[in-house]
């Protein structure tokens, strides 16, 4: 017998990075040998205190029973100090911070906390493809708002049709963003905030590459006055401190919408597994220099890389923070797909700006999550005609 879909399933597009994992696997059953740079899992361990408080608080019994979703106080406290000390912004423990299953899980399920069907979300294009299946997984109506390289990768918010405001419940935005490595000013921040609170929208702000920045030190959006009446700002232990399997992260604002989303996760999961939270309240606590460390390396992968492809004609290349660089495609391309395409018999993995949103088409962007030596090959092949 044959099962069909439901129809908010159908309506999703193929994950993007499963369609990209499927080539390589194809290629790879052919032998042959590829450099990718295609999706954001560092390569570098995560801090040692990390992973020795996770092998010690494993034993503890205490620690393999359920998990309560709220999380255990002692993480929340780390990350109360870790943000006062980065932001200078008090939050409430108990009311203002919830740990996640990651910052994805959290981004995704907000909106079954608050959106009903045919509302809209806003969401960034290019973006995360998360925002989208979220919203699609509530059935709620989703509106395009386009990162221009004219507008320096920033939302115009004048450019938002009064109609979709007026219907709008909930608003991804991500800075330091991935896929185009924007940063955005604190004068923007002010005017999102003043936008969504006069249309009442919630401001979901995805956080985590906050760390991941090297000019620039990247803003919370709690800083703002006013936000934390409308905002729920989502971090990540994946970019800060590579513990992209650890599966943890936060969100943390105003206490309605931690209240909602705490809701949503008691009727879904059973907390994050206790010697996981212990480890990551340590990688708060005592990981300054592995963060700085972690900067200083992927500096210099950035540095090699972007010097090597600009030498040889590429053009519109972008890597002010995160990990990535975003680069226009050489204009003998139809699409970023096609120039993937042609990536990919070079032995180069990397990700068509398409797979972002329609206004990610034009470009491509590669992940800095492999040693020096590999981006010097990858720069090699790319220069091969």
């Amino acid at each position: 017998m044959k099962f069909s879909l439901s129809k908010r399933l159908e309506r999703l597009p193929p994950y993007l990075f499963a369609e990209i994992d499927k080539k390589k696997n194809t290629l790879r059953k052919k032998g042959v040998r590829l450099i990718d740079l295609s999706i954001g899992d560092p390569d570098i361990l995560a801090p040692n205190n990390t992973i020795e408080v996770l092998y010690r608080q494993a034993k503890i019994k205490e620690n393999q029973k359920y998990a309560l979703d709220q999380g255990k106080q002692s993480l929340k406290r780390a990350i109360k100090e870790w943000f006062k000390e980065r932001f200078r912004v008090s939050l409430n423990e108990d009311t203002e911070i919830l740990p996640l299953l990651g910052s994805k899980e959290g981004l995704v399920h907000l909106p079954l906390a608050f959106v009903n069907a045919r509302d809209y979300v806003i969401i960034p294009s290019p973006g995360y493809p998360g925002y989208r299946a979220a919203a699609v997984l509530a059935s709620a109506n989703v509106y395009e708002a386009p990162l221009l390289k004219e507008n320096r990768f920033l939302v115009d918010l004048d450019r938002i049709p009064k109609s979709v405001r007026n219907k709008t419940k909930l608003m991804y935005l991500n800075y330091p963003n991935n896929p185009t490595t924007a940063l955005a000013p604190n004068d923007f921040l002010k005017k999102v905030v003043k936008f969504c609170s006069h249309y009442g929208i919630i401001l979901a702000y995805d956080n985590a590459y906050s760390e991941i920045y090297f000019d620039k030190k990247p803003h919370s959006v709690l800083e703002v006055k006013g936000a934390r009446e409308v905002a729920l700002e989502f971090h990540s232990f994946s970019k800060t401190y590579c513990m992209t399997g650890f599966r943890i992260g936060w969100a943390c604002g105003s206490k309605d919408l931690v209240r909602g989303l705490l809701k949503v996760k008691t009727n879904i999961d059973s907390g994050i597994f206790g010697a996981i939270q212990e480890a990551g309240a340590a990688a708060l606590r005592k990981s300054n220099r592995y963060t700085n460390n972690l900067r200083n390396l992927l500096r210099k992968r950035r540095d090699v890389f972007v010097g090597g492809i600009k030498d040889k004609g590429f053009s519109g290349i972008y890597s002010d923070s995160t990990f990535y660089v975003w680069v226009k495609i050489p204009e003998i391309y139809t699409s970023s797909y096609d120039f993937v395409n042609h990536l990919l018999d070079k032995g180069i993995v990397a990700t068509p700006g398409v797979g972002f949103g329609k206004y990610g088409e034009g470009f491509v962007r590669f992940a800095l999550t492999v040693d020096i030596a590999k981006l010097k090959e990858a720069i090699k092949l790319l220069n091969s005609g």
